[in-house]
């Protein structure tokens, strides 16, 4: 299978890229590539903005590098996993692309497994960066029932909802959509801001109960859209609404 350079250490091609766990105070962007471009690499910059991590020029250097790789990727549709952080005490960023492959989420929905380990509560306020300290996330993961799931439902130490274990949130009450308050703990995706943008949003506290008095429920990350919830295993099951198919539409016709 065809593979771009991948490049790590301020460009330096190498043939195998190190561990998430090699990473100190590292930071995850996965981006979504569409014939060439990157239709949310400006929610996905000022992130990496927002966790003050990085100067104008690196920055600057890393963008680059990362437009150029995109319009030269063979696939019509790729995932681009940038990391930056630092490794032995050097500055490092690598960047690596993979096809996209569809799955049947998108139209028949998924189902949510409610984990036992929670997300600690951040006692300043939560910038909302998706990190590579991922040992919580990956002690969830393993919770999950083999084939019986396709993801699981976050929560944090007070029992409030705050997210999946690759999306955010959102839920529909009538005629509005609430998504979980990310104030205290958990990643404030790019598709969801992208949403606020072209959409009436609430952010609200809930927890499980409240979530399944929800109209309609649905995921959504910066790779794979709006996803329909069909099931809370062991709580609630929905059909695929009309308002989340809107809202996938409105995906399909403004961004790819």
């Amino acid at each position: 299978m065809h593979q771009l350079p991948q490049s790590y250490l301020r460009g330096r091609t190498v043939d195998q890229l190190p561990l998430d766990a090699d990473y100190v105070d590292g930071i995850l962007e996965t981006v979504r590539c569409h014939n060439g471009s990157l239709p949310l690499w400006p929610l996905h910059r000022a992130r990496l903005q927002r966790a003050g991590v990085l100067g104008g020029a690196y920055l600057a250097e890393i963008e680059q590098a990362t437009l150029m790789s995109a319009a030269a990727c063979p696939w019509a549709g790729a995932i681009a996993r940038l990391r930056i952080g630092s490794i032995e005490g050097k500055a490092c960023w690598d960047l690596a692309f993979r096809p996209l492959e569809m799955t049947r989420e998108e139209q028949v929905g998924t189902r949510l497994f409610p984990c036992s380990t929670t997300l600690s509560v951040n006692g300043n306020l939560n910038l909302g960066c998706k990190t590579l300290a991922r040992n919580r996330y990956n002690a969830a993961k393993a919770e999950l029932p083999d084939r019986q799931c396709l993801d699981g439902l976050m929560l944090d130490s007070a029992g409030r909802v705050v997210e999946s274990l690759r999306c955010n949130i959102l839920a529909r009450f009538g005629k509005e959509w609430v998504t979980p308050n990310l104030q205290r703990c958990g990643v404030r995706g790019v598709m969801r801001e992208w949403l606020f943008s072209h959409t009436f949003w609430q952010v609200r506290d809930m927890d499980i109960a409240a979530l399944c008095r929800a109209d309609e429920l649905a995921l959504c990350n910066s790779v794979r859209g709006v996803l329909p919830v069909v099931e809370i295993v062991g709580y609630k099951t929905w059909s695929v609404g009309p308002e989340t198919q809107r809202l996938q539409k409105l995906i399909v016709e403004k961004l790819w």
